[in-house]
């Protein structure tokens, strides 16, 4: 009973940071363009475009961020 209680406020206390630091930082490097903004063409050689995933500001919101609302 003891060790889930422990367990039960160590993911309520990791919880209540992860939404605090979403708060403070809500945006992490696109995966994708490695914050460039930018997408390789796989067809032609040189030729490049806005990331699709992030529509070219090299930034994504964080799952924590959106649960906050702050991707409006």
């Amino acid at each position: 009973m003891e060790a889930a209680l422990l367990l039960l406020l160590g993911g309520g206390l990791w919880a209540i940071v992860y939404l605090l630091s979403c708060a403070i930082h809500p945006y992490k490097i696109c995966p994708a363009c490695k914050k460039s903004g930018q997408s390789n063409s796989t067809t032609f050689k040189g030729a490049f475009g806005a990331c699709r995933r992030c529509k070219g500001t090299g930034r994504r919101i964080r799952a924590g961020a959106r649960l906050l609302g702050r991707d409006k």
